[in-house]
Formats: C-alpha cells, structure tokens, sequence
C-alpha cells in the first residue's frame, strides 16, 4: 500500500502563484508552497518546524489573530499588512488564514500588492507603448513618403548640373548641397526606419544563453578597457532556449551599453557590471503565467536614471543622454516581446538593474 502523504493540502496548492504556508497548531512551520518559497526567499527544509516569528516579523495583533483562528475554528482575512523579512525591505501583502476542521493546523494565504502593483503597471505601460508605437509607426510613413520625393529630386538635380553648368568649379560646389541633400535625407530614412522598429521576425533556435551572453561581454569588455569592471555570475543549470541569437545579442548590447556609458561619464568609482542569470517560478507576463521563466539581470553601479524619465524609458525618443536617440530600449522591448518576454528596470543611485524576462516554457 502506498504510504500516505501527511499534508496532501500542499500537493494540491503547490501549483498555486498564492504563496500558502501550513502551520501547525502552536504557529510553526509544517510546510510551504513554491509561491511561498519564492516570496519568502527559503526553502521548506530552511524553515520546517521553525515558529512563523523567525521567519516573517508580524504586528503583535496579527499574530494573536492567528492564534485565535486556530482556537475558534475561524478564518479572517487582513489587508495591506506589512511584513518584515529578515535583511530584506517591509513588504505590504493581504493576508487569509484558515484553520483546518480538525483545529490542528492554520493554512496562510498571501498575496503581495506589490506583484498586483507590477502586473497593473505592466498592463498600463504595455498600453501605453502599443499606442505610442502606432502613433510612431503612422508618423514615421508620413515622413518616410516625402523622404523618398527629396532624396529623389536631389538625384535628378545632380545629374542636370552636368549638363546645364560648364564651370566645373561651380558644379562641383553645387553638386556639394546636392550631396548634403541626400546624405541627410538617407539619415533621415535611416532614423524613421530604426523608429519602426525591428523588420523582420525572429528566427529562433535551439540557444544557449551563456553563449550569446559571453559574447556581449567580450565586446564590452573591449570597449570597457580598465574602466569598468565586468561580472559573470550565471546559474548552469539552465537549459538551452529558443531564441533568435542576434535579436537577443543586439537587446544585451543595448542595455550594456547604455550601462558603460552611464558609468564612463560619471566617473563611477569601482565601476562594475554584473551579468546574472536566474531561473524564476510562476512568473506572469502580460496576461499569461508561466510555469518557468529565464531571468538575465544587466546591472550596474551607476548614478541611476532621472526619476523624470523612469517610466518612460521604453517609449521611442525617450533618452538620459544627450547624444542619444532615445531608441535602443524601444527596440529592446520589442525584440523582447517577440520571445513573448519581457524587460523591467529597478533604478536608484548606485544601482541600476535591467531584468529580462523569457519563458522557458514557450517553443
């Protein structure tokens, strides 16, 4: 006969993205679920049979509620309680406990608003660029059209000054504008097509993303000299994706760049910039939650970007620089969401991080 798994309410919330912890009737530890795992940054094994306290600081009226559930048989629901985690910041969650029939353990709910806070922002953000991006996509035809009409004429106009003008001093000089004509109209063409965005659709393939991220780093790292210092810090055991190398390639250059340069103009001491892989459980992306999710974090040391652009930074034209087009992290964002991926930035002084986002689940 098969031996009976003592807590089979785990088995059955171990799928949840609700992180669920068991306690048993004196408030310790029996078991959590992976969500729970992932929230609270331990393990069951880390944490069994510890009392609840050691692990999650809650308001003294909290925890004598819990105690109170278990004796009367009865579930309450808290909102927008903080919790402290040992070494890390407060996080503000709601919380549901429910006792067991027989009063011998206290299953705990929480959901952190900070999860319902990113995934409505998303939603916000990623309505905002679709909106942004058709505006641009109209526009840029607009532009595009009398382009053609301009660099065209300045074709015609050239060659209708070889047989019009003897002198050929003055032609040449002439045939100079024509030549600043067409030149900047090919910056402008060139300009509007990067605006549209990336042209052709992904052509993925069984990847190993060490191998593309290696190769982002040696070119930095040849750009980077003495400057900058860079960091591998990568999990092995992630499997091969399937990926457009070069798409993804051009999205580490962009957000690696942008890191050096940032590090470069400010005279960052002990500059650095670390390269991280992860490999992250129940993750949503848009409307879609995904079982397994590959994280690659780009983050440096650096002066951070300007609260006045934060949230903008993914929009075209958007940049901290003033050389820059304000078009990489448009494009990033678009090559990354053709791999039904996405990218986040978290930015303070001293710290900027750029996680990527990609399903491990999606061929």
């Amino acid at each position: 006969m098969a031996e009976q798994n003592p807590h089979p309410s785990v088995n059955l919330v171990d799928q949840l993205s609700t992180a669920v912890i068991v306690l048993d009737d004196t408030l310790h530890i029996q078991n959590l679920n992976q969500a729970a795992q992932n929230l609270l940054l331990v393990s069951t094994q880390q944490v069994q049979a510890l009392p609840l306290h050691q692990v999650i600081q809650l308001a003294a009226d909290i925890t004598e509620q819990l105690a109170a559930s278990l004796r009367h048989g009865q579930s309450f629901t808290s909102r927008e309680i903080k919790i402290k985690l040992p070494g890390h910041p407060v996080m503000l969650i709601d919380l549901t406990a429910t006792p067991t029939e027989d009063r011998q353990r206290l299953l705990l709910e929480m959901q952190p608003l900070d999860r319902f806070s990113r995934l409505s922002r998303g939603e916000r953000m990623h309505s905002r660029r679709q909106s942004s991006a058709n505006l641009v996509r109209n526009l840029a035809h607009e532009i595009k059209n009398p382009l053609g009409g301009i660099r065209g004429a300045a074709q015609l106009l050239e060659k209708e000054l070889e047989n019009q003008i003897d002198d050929i001093k003055a032609r040449e000089e002439l045939k100079e504008y024509s030549h600043v004509i067409i030149s900047e109209a090919n910056r402008l063409r060139d300009l509007v097509d990067r605006l549209l965005g990336p042209q052709r659709q992904s052509h993925k393939q069984s990847t190993n993303i060490h191998q593309v991220l290696d190769k982002t780093f040696k070119l930095l790292g040849a750009e980077a000299g003495q400057s900058v210092q860079l960091i591998k810090d990568y999990d092995p055991s992630l499997p091969d994706l399937m990926l457009d190398a070069n798409q993804l390639m051009q999205v580490f250059l962009n957000i690696g760049r942008n890191a050096l340069q940032a590090l470069q103009e400010s005279a960052t001491e002990e500059a650095n910039i670390r390269f991280q892989t992860r490999a992250v459980r129940r993750f949503t992306i848009g409307n879609h939650s995904h079982r397994l999710v590959c994280r690659i974090s780009i983050c440096d040391n650096g002066p951070g970007i300007s609260a006045d652009i934060k949230d903008e930074i993914f929009f075209p034209m958007i940049t901290n620089r003033a050389q820059g087009t304000g078009l990489g992290l448009s494009i990033a964002q678009s090559l990354i969401a053709q791999h039904q991926g996405l990218i986040e930035c978290d930015s303070k002084v001293g710290h900027t991080c750029f996680n990527i986002y990609i399903p491990m689940d999606m061929a």
